[in-house]
């Protein structure tokens, strides 16, 4: 039975899409050459703003009549020939958007086992549903709505106090204490972390319940801070944000990128200071970890300067062994080996490589010269011997990446690109070079020398 429906079933597809496609162009030919664009680039939005322009719908239906008596239009004339005034005018309203659209995606919890039941679609989601997930994909894009509908609860904002997850409740949908418990936080140990005393938390065999002690962060807090980091994070040298912070540490109300600014444009500024800003790059970052502990921690602020950048550089540091993780992790599930340390990130190393092969195949500078371009220390006999020899496995590596991804042939192509693009770019005047590249006059402008 099934060998001989899938046939049909396809015979049966291929003429509704044969229908959709006569119908739409019969819709443009009424509507106008502006339909067709806009249905495709818009869809369901710029049907709703066609439904409100009832002078060009009375036009429409006019321009169908007018048609229809002339013989033209047949797949409308089939589609609507049993419908009476009223239903045709709602097809020419916004009745078209049924045939010629895919009706909107449904929700996952529409389908069975749920039925519509969104709170029993997250109460499985949170159990656990990757057994019944073939693709990654679909399911990441359910975990990332879901944490767009919960929020990031973060803290009790009247006590300024962390939320936290229902103590033994981890496959649950989060519901955190103290806002759906009975709950009390208490500061414990010199740091005085929060911890939350859940009452009646469960039945005891003795009759009375059970009090229980939470720490844990929700699990959707914890995924959304994860996401964030991830996202806003850098990697940071932090004995150079030891010797920078004392001198760009923001004050209340200010962010690292004001007093950035302020120093790189200040006249005078410690030429250490400016240089070490410049190395470090990312003042983004710095901001990112400075909400976050100006949201967690209230009194951030009013600490003294010495405790908010220990607090800060501290902070970056477990930032940098969490992108480390996370990179080392996603590392081994492509292409790890069990019982094999992962390796570091290569990136900056092969990017030096190419560097290095760029400079010897397109601009043909020596092996030394291009040890001197990269900072690469030379050997002790280069006087005597005039060679390089770590710059020439440097060129020799290069290659040999570049050769595999484009093939000996495409990277001498590429190369010679380059050249002609060097040789064009030296050959502009000032006035015909992208501003950034204009000589500077005294004030710092862009100028034509």
């Amino acid at each position: 039975m099934v060998g001989t429906m899938a046939p049909q079933d396809a015979r049966m597809r291929e003429e509704l899409e044969k229908q959709r496609r006569r119908l739409s162009e019969e819709l443009k030919e009424l509507f106008g050459p502006a339909f067709g664009p806009g249905v495709e680039a818009y869809g369901r939005s710029f049907a709703e703003r066609l439904s409100e322009d009832e002078a060009l719908l009375a036009e429409v239906r006019e321009r169908f009549e007018e048609g229809r008596a002339e013989g033209r239009f047949p797949a409308l004339r089939e589609l609507l020939s049993e419908m009476n005034d009223e239903a045709r005018d709602e097809f020419f309203e916004d009745g078209w958007v049924g045939v010629l659209l895919p009706a909107p995606p449904r929700n996952p919890w529409d389908h069975a086992p749920w039925n519509g039941n969104l709170e029993a679609y997250r109460e499985d989601l949170y159990a656990g549903m990757t057994f019944g997930i073939p693709d990654l994909r679909p399911f990441a894009q359910e975990w990332m709505e879901e944490l767009v509908r919960v929020g990031y609860h973060g803290m009790e904002e009247s006590m300024s106090l962390p939320l936290k997850q229902q103590a033994g409740d981890l496959s649950a949908v989060p519901k955190p204490l103290p806002l759906y418990e009975e709950a009390y936080p208490v500061r414990i140990g010199e740091a005085g972390k929060v911890y939350w005393l859940q009452l009646d938390a469960g039945r005891s065999e003795r009759g009375y319940g059970e009090i229980a002690v939470s720490d844990e962060p929700l699990r959707s807090d914890r995924a959304i801070f994860a996401a964030m980091t991830s996202l806003e994070g850098r990697t940071f040298d932090t004995e150079k944000l030891r010797r920078v912070l004392p001198g760009i540490m923001p004050s209340y109300g200010e962010s690292f990128w004001d007093r950035w600014m302020a120093v790189l444009g200040a006249r005078g500024a410690p030429t250490g200071l400016a240089e070490d800003l410049e190395s470090l790059r990312y003042h983004a970052a710095l901001d990112y970890v400075l909400a976050v502990l100006r949201y967690h921690r209230p009194g951030f602020d009013d600490l003294p300067l010495q405790e908010r950048t220990a607090l800060v550089v501290e902070t970056c540091s477990y930032v940098n062994a969490y992108l480390e993780g996370l990179r080392k992790l996603m590392s081994f599930v492509e292409y790890g080996t069990p019982g094999r340390r992962i390796p570091p990130a290569a990136t900056r190393l092969i990017n030096r490589d190419i560097k290095a092969a760029v400079l010897k195949d397109v601009e043909g500078l020596t092996y030394r010269e291009i040890g001197r371009e990269l900072g690469v220390p030379p050997p002790d006999d280069i006087a005597h011997k005039g060679d390089h020899p770590t710059v020439r496995k440097m060129v020799r590596r290069a290659r040999s990446v570049l050769k595999g991804a484009l093939g000996a042939e495409g990277w001498e192509a590429q190369a010679q690109i380059m050249k002609v693009r060097a040789a064009r770019r030296l050959s502009d005047t000032d006035a015909e070079r992208p501003e950034e590249e204009r000589p500077r006059d005294e004030k710092g402008e862009p100028g034509i020398a």
